[in-house]
């Protein structure tokens, strides 16, 4: 696999997208992903994978916010990094 696809991959994506941010809303990563079901299968993984911790907020409607825990930060680090070489 070529790094430039990795990159591109939705997971790489998603965490590349909420580190500058700090805390995104579920809607700003449906606009940044396409498919639901593609977000929703990434989502799970990264929160499976202790890379991003969801936050609901009993507002109405009910939403989703999404953040990165330090383990999601330090492997978000490395991939701008490699991004950054690929420049």
């Amino acid at each position: 696999m070529k790094i430039s696809t990795l990159l591109q991959s939705p997971s790489v994506q998603i965490l590349l997208f909420v580190y500058p941010k700090q805390e995104v809303r579920h809607a700003d990563l449906e606009r940044l992903i396409g498919s639901r079901g593609t977000l929703s299968s990434n989502l799970n993984d990264l929160l499976d994978e202790g890379l991003l911790r969801r936050k609901v907020v009993t507002s109405k409607p009910i939403t989703s916010n999404y953040s990165l825990t330090e383990k999601g930060k330090e492997v978000t680090v490395l991939l701008t990094g490699l991004r950054n070489l690929l420049t």
